[in-house]
C-alpha cells in the first residue's frame, strides 16, 4: 500500500471481499480493520478534489481584495446592510436599484450589461458598486471573479511602471486583468483627468487603455461625478458607445442627494 509522502506500508491480504470493487480487502499491522485499496484510492482523490475545489473558491473571492486598485481600503466593508438610507427617500431608491442590478449579475454569470452610476460626489455611488459586487462576490457558485478599480489609482500605477518594468500594473496586464474579470467596476471615471497637466496626452493614454477593455469586457459597472452629457463631451464616442452598452434602464442618476460624507 502507499502511504503518505509516498511511503510504501506492508499488508497483508484478507478474506473479505470488497463489495464495490470485487477485491480482497487488505489490513496490516498499523490498519488492523480490513479496507479496500481501490476506496481508499477513490476517497483520496476525491479528498484531493475537494481541497482543489475549496482552495479555487478561496482564490476567485479573495481576488476582490488582493487585486482590486480602491481609494481607500474601508471601501471593502461597503455593503447593501451598511449603506444607510430612509425608506422612500432618493438615497433608498437608489440602494434597491443597485440591488436588483446585483442580482442580475448573480443570477446570470453571461447576461452582458453595464450599469452607469452618475453625480456629484459624496453620493454613496461607490459604496453602492463595491456592495454589488460584495454580494455577486460572496454568494455566486461557482465564484464570479469581481474586481474593483478606481479608475485614478489604476494610471497612477500604470504611470509607475514606465519607469519600473517590475511594477504589477503595467499597460498590458491592466488590460487583461480587467478583461478577464467576471464582473468590473471602474469607479470615480473622469477623475483621471487631474493627473497631467498635460490634458490631452493624458486623455489619448486614458481613452486607449479603456478603450481596449470596454472593447473586450461586457459587464462593467461605472460610477462617475459628470453627467451623461459631460461623459460624451469627454470621451471618444466610440468609447462611450462600449460604456453605455446594455444600459437603458441600468443608468442611476444619484443627484440631489445630501453629501454621505458629512
Amino acid at each position: 500500500m502507499q502511504g503518505l509522502a509516498g511511503i510504501k506500508v506492508p499488508v497483508h491480504e484478507s478474506d473479505q471481499v470488497c463489495p464495490i470493487h470485487h477485491v480482497h480487502m487488505v489490513y496490516g499491522d498499523k490498519f488492523p480493520q480490513p479496507f479496500c485499496e481501490k476506496c481508499q484510492h477513490e476517497k483520496t482523490l476525491e479528498e484531493k478534489k475537494q481541497f482543489d475545489r475549496i482552495n479555487t473558491v478561496k482564490i476567485a473571492r479573495g481576488d476582490l481584495r488582493r487585486v482590486s486598485l480602491v481609494d481607500n481600503v474601508s471601501e471593502y466593508n461597503h455593503t447593501f446592510d451598511n449603506f444607510k438610507a430612509v425608506q422612500g427617500s432618493k438615497e433608498w431608491q437608489m440602494k434597491e436599484a443597485a440591488r436588483k442590478l446585483a442580482g442580475k449579475y448573480f443570477k446570470d454569470r453571461t447576461a452582458q450589461f453595464n450599469s452607469i452610476m452618475y453625480g456629484t460626489p459624496g453620493e454613496g455611488k461607490t459604496h453602492l458598486a463595491m456592495a454589488m459586487l460584495n454580494a455577486v462576490n460572496q454568494f455566486s457558485e461557482p465564484p464570479q471573479k469581481c474586481l474593483f478599480i478606481n479608475v485614478t489609482s489604476l494610471f497612477l500605477a500604470i504611470k509607475d511602471s514606465f519607469d519600473n518594468p517590475l511594477e504589477r500594473w503595467t499597460e498590458k496586464y491592466a488590460v487583461k486583468t480587467l478583461s478577464n474579470a467576471d464582473l468590473l467596476v471602474i469607479d470615480d471615471l473622469g477623475s483621471e483627468s487631474a493627473m497631467s497637466a498635460k490634458k490631452g496626452e493624458a486623455s489619448q493614454f486614458v481613452q486607449r487603455i479603456l478603450y481596449q477593455v470596454t472593447n473586450r469586457q461586457h459587464r462593467i459597472i461605472v460610477t462617475t461625478n459628470l453627467t451623461l452629457s459631460e461623459l460624451r463631451q469627454t470621451y471618444n464616442p466610440k468609447l462611450i458607445s462600449r460604456l453605455l452598452a446594455g444600459s437603458k434602464g441600468k443608468q442611476l442618476d444619484f443627484s440631489g442627494i445630501q453629501d454621505k460624507r458629512y
